[in-house]
């Protein structure tokens, strides 16, 4: 159950990193010239909480799924 969190929370995180922060910085890369924290330290940052988020979400989408087949033998 664990490792199942972990796998797909990973996929999802790297999306959310570049869909909010590498994208626009390229796309819109005059207004994200002076941007503090720089583009690097954010992009770390996103990494790491949608990250503990995504892996929180799944974790307790599998513990759901685990408590409701056993709600259901009884």
């Amino acid at each position: 159950m664990v490792k199942k969190a972990l796998k797909s929370a990973i996929g999802v995180s790297i999306g959310v990193t570049i869909g909010s922060i590498i994208l626009p910085g390229i796309l819109f890369s005059k207004l994200y010239n002076n941007t503090y924290p720089p583009i690097l330290e954010q992009t770390l940052i996103y990494l790491v909480l949608s990250y503990i988020v995504c892996f929180l979400i799944s974790f307790l989408i599998e513990w759901l799924k685990i408590k409701i087949k056993k709600a259901d033998k009884f």
